[in-house]
């Protein structure tokens, strides 16, 4: 089938209380892992780019791939652009057939997140795709660069009243939060605020996103899909699984220097872990309710 929209599978996965993963990936081997591993699972999947992959592998090349890959499968599968930081860049999105844009204007001031975010969703709605937005400073985890290290800054958290007038004003059809949650590896286990995610829930009622998701403890995971996250991120577990699976390859055969080999362990590894989060997700098996 071809690609869907973000609004095909996250109505149904927040209506139904799973959550579907949205993975990143910069070359083949990622988009046929998360692809196809979808399909054995018989699970909608979001794929996410970001701006630095569309740097690498080219927006052209790289959408190319995830769109023949999504006409073969037989689940449905987002395009979707990660963390876009202006018009720009939305526009060079929708122009090249996402089918959902991500706006992240967390650095802003709110009043700046919130008219810029509208605008976006009024150029994207216009061409009939759905928008995510950010509200909040998820930060990062790796190292000493843990955003909530010292403890959960309720100023840099998602305001749950401020949650609702964004929502109301911009538009948005999903929302990425930030309840102590950060992007990277973590080095420590995060403290997520549950409580403060229930007070959102009640008062948003669009599908809520949580953006670092790598390495977040498997119970917490699911408390936050029972409370309204319908899209979860994941990123450097995906890296990580492919780069332990290739580093294993290449100790266990130090003279091989075959591509096909050593990148065929890699992709062995990162589908276990795609396979792991579908499953932890809730999402294997989930196809058929949208398609």
């Amino acid at each position: 089938m071809s690609l869907v929209k973000m609004n095909d599978v996250l109505q149904d996965a927040f209506r139904n209380r799973y959550a579907v993963p949205a993975f990143n990936v910069c070359n083949l081997e990622y988009a046929k892992v998360v692809i196809e591993t979808a399909e054995q699972m018989e699970a909608p999947v979001i794929v996410a780019v970001h701006p630095t992959e569309h740097e690498y592998a080219g927006i052209e090349e790289l959408t190319a791939i995830v769109k023949q890959l999504a006409r073969k499968a037989k689940v449905p599968v987002v395009l979707h652009l990660d963390h876009g930081e202006s018009l720009v860049q939305v526009a060079h999105a929708l122009i090249h057939g996402f089918t959902s844009v991500m706006y992240d204007g967390s650095k802003q001031s709110y009043e700046q997140n919130l008219s810029q975010t509208r605008e976006i969703a009024r150029v994207a709605h216009a061409a009939g795709i759905p928008v995510e937005a950010e509200l909040g400073i998820v930060g990062g985890a790796e190292g000493s660069s843990y955003v909530h290290a010292g403890g959960l800054n309720p100023d840099q958290l998602t305001d749950p009243d401020m949650a609702f007038d964004f929502v109301k004003q911009t538009g948005v059809d999903s929302l990425a939060v930030a309840i102590g949650n950060a992007h990277g590896l973590y080095r420590s286990e995060p403290r997520i605020d549950i409580e403060r995610l229930k007070q959102i829930r009640r008062k948003v009622d669009v599908p809520l996103v949580l953006h670092g998701g790598s390495g977040t403890p498997d119970p917490v995971i699911l408390e936050c899909i029972q409370n309204g996250i319908a899209k979860i991120n994941i990123a450097s577990e995906l890296k990580l699984a492919f780069h332990q699976g290739m580093k294993q390859a290449m100790l266990e055969r130090p003279d091989v220097y075959e591509p096909l080999v050593i990148l065929k362990a890699g992709c062995d590894s990162a589908r276990e872990l795609v396979k792991s989060k579908l499953e932890l997700f809730q999402t294997a098996g989930k196809a058929g309710r949208i398609i």
